[in-house]
C-alpha cells in the first residue's frame, strides 16, 4: 500500500512540473516562429497564424527543440536527437508542399535505453498534447498523440539497424536537433 501512494504522490508531483515544461515549450515555439515572420504577420492573432502553413512549419520546429531539450534534461544517457519527416520525398519534382503533419517524429540516440525514458516520453506527450490543445486551432483537438520517439542505441547506430539506419541515410537524412557536448 506504501508504494502505490508513494507512485501517486510523484505522479502528482510530476504532473504540474511536465505542465509547465509543456506550457514554456509551447510558448516559447509560438514566440520564435512569430519572430520569422514579417511584421505585418506577426501582428495577426495567434488563430489566424496556426492557420498558416508557414508559421505552422516554424512554430513545430520550435516545439521539436522544445522536446528534444527536455529528453535530454531528463535523461543523462541520451546523445542526440534528431526529426525525422517521414512525409518528405526526396524525389518529388512537383515543388508542391502537403500541409504541415504535425506529429513530432523523433530518433534519440542513447547510450543505454531505459524503461524510465519510454515513461517520460509517454508523459511529456500527454502534456504536451494538453497544452497544445488549448491553443486556438483544430488542428490539436483531436489528438490523443503528438509524439512519435524512437529510441536506439549507439549499438544501433554503428550496426545501422532499424530506423538507427537513418540517421545515415544519404536520400531522407534525419535532421540532427541536438546532441550532448562531451
Amino acid at each position: 500500500m506504501d508504494t502505490l501512494q508513494l507512485d501517486t504522490e510523484q505522479t502528482t508531483r510530476q504532473v504540474p512540473y511536465l505542465e509547465d515544461v509543456t506550457e514554456t515549450i509551447r510558448d516559447d515555439a509560438v514566440e520564435e516562429a512569430r519572430s520569422k515572420l514579417s511584421p505585418f504577420q506577426s501582428a495577426l492573432s495567434l488563430e489566424q497564424l496556426l492557420e498558416d502553413d508557414g508559421f505552422v512549419d516554424y512554430f513545430k520546429y520550435g516545439l521539436v527543440s522544445g522536446v528534444a531539450k527536455a529528453l535530454a534534461a531528463n535523461d543523462k544517457h541520451v546523445q542526440a536527437i534528431y526529426a525525422l519527416d517521414p512525409s518528405a520525398n526526396p524525389d518529388s519534382e512537383t515543388g508542391a508542399s502537403l500541409p504541415v503533419e504535425m506529429t513530432m517524429h523523433l530518433i534519440v540516440k542513447v547510450s543505454r535505453s531505459s524503461a524510465a525514458l519510454e515513461a517520460f516520453v509517454d508523459s511529456l506527450d500527454k502534456a504536451m498534447v494538453r497544452s497544445l490543445q488549448s491553443l486556438p486551432s483544430p488542428r490539436f483537438q483531436m489528438r490523443t498523440s503528438i509524439l512519435d520517439v524512437t529510441v536506439v542505441t549507439v549499438e544501433d547506430v554503428r550496426r545501422r539497424v532499424g530506423y538507427a539506419a537513418l540517421l545515415s541515410s544519404m536520400f531522407a537524412p534525419a535532421l540532427k536537433i541536438w546532441e550532448r557536448a562531451d
